[in-house]
C-alpha cells in the first residue's frame, strides 16, 4: 500500500453528500443541509471477496451486489451498498489515476447499488431539460459537451449521466470535460491550467464546478453517436421507438454485466427498459468527425430536438 496522508471533506456529487478522505478536486465542495453522508469513500483492505456470484480476472460481485475491482498499479476498490467505497491505494492519495476509476467504475457500481442508471453519456441542457449523447469510448461525447458549454449551455455530465428513475430525473454528476490534446487545441483552451486524466495521457481535464449549480434536469433526448466518413456532408439523424430504442439504450447502461450480476438479466432487462421510458426521444446520429463542422452539428441538434417535440 502507498504511503498513505489523509483529511476529510464533503463533496457534491449527484446531490449525495460524500465525504472522502482524499482530497476530489473534480467535484464542489458539499453546501447543502447537514445530513449526514450518503457516501464514505475510505482508505482500507479490499481483497477478494467470499463467495461472489460474478467473477472475472477485473471484477467480483457477491449476493449484495458489493463490487470489488482493481486496476494494476493503482489501486483496488469496494463498492458497499451504495453507502461505502474503500480504496486500498498502490499510488499516492493525490494521483489523478486513483480518482479516475474512483470517480468512472466506482461511481457506476455506486449507482447501481443505490438504484440508479448510470448511462454512458455526455449531458447538456437544452431548453431547461437535459439532452445526453450516449457511445463508447473515442466516440465524441466530451467534445460534443464541450462545443454546446461554449455556446452557453450548462453541461451536468462528461461521461457517465446518471438517471433517477423514481423521479424521472438526470442527476448533475461530473462537471468537468475530459479532452484530447487536438480538441482542446481546436477549442482555444490552454491544457497548461488542466490536470491530466492519468499520468502520461494526453488526455486532460477542464473543470466546470466552479460555474453556476446546476439542478436535476428532466431527459429529453437521447442521440446515439455513430461515426460518419463522409467527412463532407452533416450530420444525419434517426429517430428510433420501441423495441429498437430500449436495445440501444440498454448497450449504453455503464458497468451494464455487473448490474446483470446484481439483478438478474430479467431484472437488468426492466430497470433498462423503464429508464428508457424517461427519455421522449431517442435518435441515432452519424457525424463526420472534423472539428470543422462542430458548430453546425450543435445547431443541428438543437433545432432536431426542438422539431420532435
Amino acid at each position: 500500500m502507498a504511503e498513505i496522508i489523509m483529511s476529510q471533506d464533503d463533496y457534491d456529487l449527484c446531490g449525495w453528500r460524500v465525504t472522502s478522505v482524499i482530497a476530489l478536486p473534480d467535484l464542489p465542495r458539499w453546501t447543502g443541509d447537514a445530513r449526514s453522508p450518503d457516501v464514505t469513500i475510505e482508505i482500507g483492505q479490499a481483497g477478494p471477496l467470499d463467495r461472489p456470484v460474478v467473477s472475472t480476472p477485473l471484477v467480483q460481485i457477491d449476493a449484495d451486489g458489493r463490487t470489488r475491482f482493481g486496476v494494476d498499479g493503482v489501486a483496488q476498490y469496494c463498492v458497499e451498498a451504495g453507502r461505502r467505497v474503500i480504496i486500498d491505494p498502490a499510488q499516492p492519495l493525490d494521483s489523478p489515476d486513483i480518482r479516475l476509476f474512483l470517480l468512472g467504475s466506482a461511481l457506476g457500481y455506486l449507482c447501481h447499488q443505490r438504484g440508479v442508471m448510470p448511462i454512458h453519456a455526455a449531458t447538456v441542457d437544452i431548453d431547461g431539460e437535459a439532452v445526453c449523447f450516449a457511445g463508447a469510448s473515442g466516440a465524441g461525447k466530451s467534445t460534443l459537451a464541450d462545443a454546446f458549454a461554449r455556446r452557453g449551455h450548462a453541461v451536468l455530465s462528461d461521461d457517465v449521466s446518471p438517471l433517477d428513475p423514481d423521479r424521472g430525473l438526470i442527476l448533475p454528476s461530473l462537471r468537468r470535460i475530459r479532452m484530447w490534446g487536438d480538441a482542446i487545441d481546436n477549442a482555444g483552451w490552454d491544457s497548461s491550467t488542466m490536470e491530466r486524466c492519468r499520468v502520461g495521457l494526453e488526455k486532460f481535464s477542464r473543470t466546470l464546478h466552479d460555474g453556476p449549480r446546476v439542478e436535476p434536469l428532466r431527459p429529453r433526448a437521447i442521440f446515439h453517436l455513430r461515426r460518419q466518413w463522409d467527412k463532407l456532408g452533416g450530420a444525419r439523424f434517426r429517430r428510433i421507438r420501441g423495441r429498437p430504442a430500449v436495445e440501444q439504450f440498454r448497450r449504453q447502461v455503464y458497468r451494464w454485466r455487473s448490474l446483470v450480476g446484481m439483478a438478474g438479466a430479467p431484472g437488468a432487462m426492466a430497470r433498462s427498459a423503464i429508464a428508457a421510458g424517461h427519455f421522449p426521444q431517442h435518435f441515432i446520429i452519424e457525424r463526420p468527425h472534423t472539428f470543422e463542422r462542430l458548430d453546425a452539428t450543435v445547431d443541428e441538434i438543437v433545432a432536431t430536438v426542438r422539431a420532435a417535440r
